[in-house]
């Protein structure tokens, strides 16, 4: 990338003290959490104690279903709204669903409420001159009392909402904190996935300048070999034709096998020409018809190919020689590559130069034709040979029907 471009200037935010202690809040370890967890419910219980106590004082008949009831209700809605209702409707913007559940959950305390001040049986003063006076006021508000009667809202609002209202409040505040940060940060990723894309698409277009360029000059290269240097010209003509076959065919999930086949001769023409005599090469695909009617992914027969150049030649002192070998059955492709090999190498050193190549189209096979295709090597001290026998797709099967040829 040149130095002229600009990056958008896409700043990372500045962490505050209040981010901080967000993410150490919400990132604590197993312990600290159980910790917290158990404040909390000691904090709730002890709230509901004190109010109980001061209504009812020591009157335990009274003291001790009345703070039972507290305690699980107070639990769960303290529990509920925090990991059901808020992240399920409150963090979604579900504010009618939200206020439902919560009317609902209002109006159940109040009949858990309202039943536990009817049934209690006290025995001391003080709590029998409680319950009396809120059976009076209960009593004739009926089942929906909560809803008709400001004191029986409001005292039911004391009795059951007071003592997990504090620990819910921050909650509550720290949740909608880290959330509108998790928002903020997806924003931020966007502009920057945004941005990415943009340099990719720039680049994309920059590189294709190169390309057209390079096949121009070549062209022009042929036009003025074709009447001076005959065989010359081929072969900037098929140089020509590999790179435009990389570059424009190659980049579909299938091609056709035939094309495959002209990719491969081209590319061995060009070798043969630049290795000359040291170099017997023999290819021969007479076994597969033109057109085939079979489908192969571009490049996956290559690689055996441009190993057994990269290696055979390297490898072999004197007499060097590749064969090639490919016959269809069917939609079963054999292809066989063959090179020669130095006696003084031992086999180790043999199977490196002949495996290390590989290692892509293998993960290539696994991918598009797992349990389609068979590889196997043979090495001697002569030679390296290796078998593909692949079952391609036919054009019927593929290329009228999946929409996903085209990457």
């Amino acid at each position: 990338m040149g130095s002229d471009e600009r990056k958008p200037d896409v700043k990372p935010a500045k962490r505050t003290l209040l981010d901080r202690l967000i993410a150490r809040t919400s990132h604590l370890p197993l312990l600290a959490r159980i910790t917290l967890h158990a404040i909390n419910i000691l904090l709730i219980a002890g709230i509901d104690v004190g109010i109980v106590h001061l209504t009812v004082g020591n009157d335990w008949p009274v003291l001790i279903p009345l703070v039972g009831l507290l305690v699980s209700h107070n639990m769960l809605v303290f529990y509920g709204t925090v990991y059901w209702a808020l992240p399920n409707f409150f963090y979604k913007r579900r504010l009618g669903w939200l206020t439902l559940i919560s009317l609902l959950t209002f109006w159940g305390a109040y009949l858990l409420n309202r039943t536990a001040i009817f049934n209690v049986e006290p025995t001391l003063p003080k709590a029998t001159q409680y319950i009396t006076r809120i059976q009076s006021i209960l009593g004739p508000a009926g089942i929906f009392g909560c809803f008709i009667s400001l004191r029986v809202f409001l005292w039911n609002f004391a009795f059951t909402l007071v003592a997990p209202l504090i620990p819910l409040g921050i909650k509550i505040m720290q949740g909608t904190m880290i959330f509108r940060q998790k928002q903020f940060d997806l924003k931020r990723n966007r502009l920057l996935l945004d941005r990415d894309n943009t340099l990719l698409k720039m680049n994309f277009l920059k590189a294709q300048v190169s390309p057209h360029f390079l096949f121009n000059t070549l062209n022009s290269i042929y036009s003025r070999m074709i009447d001076v240097d005959d065989q010359g010209a081929d072969l900037v003509l098929r140089l020509a034709e590999l790179m435009r076959y990389n570059l424009y065919e190659a980049n579909v999930a299938r091609v056709p096998l035939g094309r495959e086949m002209d990719y491969l001769k081209s590319y061995v023409i060009l070798e043969q020409a630049r290795h000359g005599h040291q170099l017997a090469v023999s290819f021969n695909s007479s076994a597969v018809p033109t057109p085939t009617g079979c489908l192969i992914a571009p490049l996956i027969l290559s690689a055996f190919v441009e190993n057994a150049f990269k290696h055979g030649i390297k490898s072999a002192a004197g007499g060097a020689y590749i064969l090639i070998d490919a016959h269809l059955e069917k939609n079963v492709l054999r292809f066989v590559v063959e090179n020669s090999l130095n006696r003084g190498l031992t086999i180790t050193t043999a199977r490196r130069a002949g495996g290390v190549g590989l290692a892509n189209v293998h993960k290539r096979l696994d991918i598009q034709y797992a349990g389609r295709y068979t590889v196997t090597h043979d090495i001697t001290d002569d030679y390296y040979r290796v078998v593909l026998q692949l079952e391609l797709d036919a054009v019927s099967e593929k290329a009228g029907s999946d929409p996903t040829l085209a990457v």
